[in-house]
C-alpha cells in the first residue's frame, strides 16, 4: 500500500470528562489525504500479509468451485442510498425490512469486512479510525473493494439458481468469518447440498447453519453457532451442549460476530445496477460518506438519515458491549473502559470506530457509548452541510416500529422517497413488524429505564442535548418514544 501523505482533516472527539462534559468542534468532512498515525500500531504488516493470503485463498476457493468473477460495479450504479446512522440505531432492521422488495439492490450485510479485505480499514487505511476519504478512492486498493462489492450486490431469491449457488455462498462466507480455519471448500458445498432445498423463512435458515457448522465442528472445533445471529432457542435444541464463547473468534476478525446467516441470492444484473436504487447500510460509513460519493462518480447519491434518541442508542450500545459479540478491533494498547468487563477488554474495540476514540482510553462504557452516538450523526450533518445539493431524508427509528398507522406512513414517506412502490412483500412486514436483527435482547420501549442512573447524567450533557434537539427531539428524555 503506497504512502499517504498527511492531512488537515478536522476530526475534533467530543471531550469526555468524569464530572463535566464541554462540547467541542464537531467532525467535519474533507477532501484532504487522511492522517497516518505517528506511531504505526506493530501489528499493521502482519494483518497486511493476512489478508493477502486471504484474499489469494479465496480467489483460488471462487475458481475451484466456478464462481464467476465480477467485473465490478461502481461504473454502473445510478443511484447510491446510503443509511447514514449510529451503532444501534435500528439499521439493521430497517436495511433487513428493505430487503424484502426486489425493486431495491442490497449487499446481503454489512460491508466491513471487504473494507477490511480491501486494507481500507484500520489499521491499514491510515487514518487510525473508521474515516475514508475521497483520496482513498483512488487507491489500487479499489479494484479489489470493487469486485469484493460486484460479487455480493443483489436481491434475496428464491429460485433453484440461488438455491444451487447457495452452497458455493456458503463456503466463501465461511472462510470471511472464520479465516483463521482451513476448510475444505468442496466439503461445504456437499454438506449444503445435502440439506436438498433449503427454506428461506428465518426459523430455516437459522436451522439450517446451526445443523451444517455442527457436522463441520466434528472437524473444525473452533467453529461455533453462538457466534451467529442465531436466536437463542435454535442453538440450544440443535447443539444443547454447545458452549457460549466469551470474546472473540480468534486473535483477528473479517467480518464483525455475530455473523450473519446467508439466504439463497440472485446477483444484480447491468440492468439492475442502472435501474434500481443501491442501498448501504453500514454504520461506520458516515465516516466514509466523501469516500462513497467518489466511489461511484456515475451514481446519483443521496442520504437517509435514520435516527433514534439518544438514550435508546446508548443503552443499545452499553448492551451490545457487554455482550459476547460485535468485536470490531482490535487495538494496540490498553483501553482501560471501566464497565467492561473480559480478558478482551483490554485490546477489543466494539462497534464503528470513530476518530478521536483515542481520548476515551480510560474512561467509563457510557462515555464511550455517548461519544459513539454523538459522533455518528456530527459527522453525518457535517458532510450534508458540506454538501447542500444532496438530496437526503431524515426518518426516526421510533416512527419505523410505531403503531400500525404511524409506522406506514413512516413507510410511504420513505418509499416515495426512494421512488418505489409498496408491493406486497414489503407491506406484509411493515404491517406485521421484523423479528429483532443483531438484537441483544428483546426489544421494548424505553428499555433504558433499567439504566436511568448510568445514563441521564451523560444525555443532560450540552453536547448531547444539542444533537437530540438536532435531531428533532425534545430537552426531556423521560418523553422520548
Amino acid at each position: 500500500m503506497q504512502d499517504i501523505p498527511p492531512q488537515t482533516l478536522n476530526l475534533t472527539p467530543l471531550t469526555m470528562h468524569t464530572e463535566s462534559c464541554s462540547a467541542s468542534t464537531p467532525p467535519s468532512a474533507s477532501a484532504t489525504p487522511p492522517l497516518r498515525s505517528a506511531v504505526e500500531p506493530t501489528h499493521v504488516g502482519e494483518q497486511r500479509a493476512f489478508l493477502r493470503t486471504v484474499r489469494q485463498r479465496l480467489r483460488e476457493v471462487a475458481d475451484l468451485l466456478g464462481v464467476p468473477r465480477g467485473d465490478g460495479i461502481r461504473e454502473h450504479v445510478r443511484d447510491v442510498v446510503v443509511i447514514a446512522s449510529s451503532s444501534r440505531g435500528g439499521s439493521s432492521m430497517l436495511a433487513e425490512l428493505l430487503r424484502k422488495t426486489p425493486r431495491l439492490l442490497h449487499f446481503r450485510a454489512e460491508i466491513n469486512p471487504f473494507f477490511v479485505l480491501s486494507e481500507l480499514s484500520h489499521p491499514c487505511s491510515g487514518t487510525n479510525s473508521d474515516a475514508l476519504n475521497v483520496h482513498h478512492s483512488t487507491l489500487s486498493q479499489i479494484a479489489e473493494l470493487d469486485a469484493f462489492f460486484a460479487a455480493d450486490v443483489g436481491n434475496a431469491c428464491e429460485g433453484s439458481a440461488a438455491q444451487e449457488r447457495l452452497a458455493s455462498d456458503v463456503a466463501i462466507r465461511l472462510m470471511l468469518q472464520w479465516p483463521h480455519i482451513d476448510f475444505n471448500p468442496r466439503e461445504v458445498v456437499s454438506i449444503v447440498r445435502e440439506f436438498g432445498r433449503i427454506g428461506t423463512d428465518g426459523n430455516s435458515l437459522q436451522q439450517f447453519h446451526v445443523l451444517l457448522l455442527e457436522q463441520l465442528r466434528e472437524r473444525h472445533p473452533k467453529l461455533n453457532a453462538w457466534y451467529y445471529d442465531i436466536a437463542p432457542q435454535h442453538i440450544e435444541s440443535l447443539a444443547p451442549t454447545l458452549a457460549r464463547p466469551e470474546g472473540p473468534p480468534d486473535s483477528f476478525v473479517l467480518e464483525e460476530p455475530p455473523f450473519v446467516t446467508l439466504r439463497p441470492w440472485r446477483l444484480a444484473s447491468r440492468g439492475d445496477l442502472g435501474t434500481r436504487p443501491l442501498i448501504i447500510k453500514t454504520p461506520s460509513n458516515v465516516y466514509r460518506l466523501e469516500f462513497l460519493r467518489a466511489l461511484f462518480p456515475r451514481a446519483r447519491f443521496r442520504v437517509l438519515h435514520l435516527c433514534r434518541n439518544p438514550a435508546a442508542s446508548i443503552n443499545g450500545l452499553v448492551d451490545g458491549w457487554q455482550y459476547r459479540g460485535f468485536f470490531s478491533h482490535r487495538i494496540e494498547g490498553k483501553l482501560g473502559i471501566s464497565g467492561y468487563q473480559g480478558a478482551h477488554a483490554a485490546t477489543w474495540w466494539k462497534y464503528d470506530l470513530p476518530p478521536g476514540w483515542e481520548s476515551l482510553r480510560g474512561h467509563s462504557l457510557v462515555d464511550v457509548c455517548a461519544f459513539q452516538w454523538r459522533s455518528a450523526h456530527a459527522a453525518t450533518l457535517a458532510f450534508l452541510d458540506l454538501n447542500p445539493q444532496h438530496d437526503v431524508l431524515r426518518i426516526r427509528f421510533e416512527d419505523l416500529v410505531g403503531p400500525p398507522s404511524k409506522r406506514l406512513e413512516a413507510f410511504e414517506r420513505l418509499t416515495g422517497w426512494l421512488g418505489i412502490e409498496i408491493d406486497e412483500p414489503l407491506e406484509a412486514a411493515i404491517r406485521d413488524g421484523m423479528p429483532p436483527v443483531m438484537a441483544t435482547a428483546t426489544p421494548r420501549q424505553r428499555r433504558w429505564f433499567q439504566k436511568a442512573a448510568m445514563i441521564e447524567p451523560v444525555l443532560a450533557r450540552p453536547e448531547i442535548q444539542e444533537m437530540a434537539e438536532r435531531l428533532g427531539y425534545g430537552q426531556d428524555p423521560r418523553t422520548w418514544e
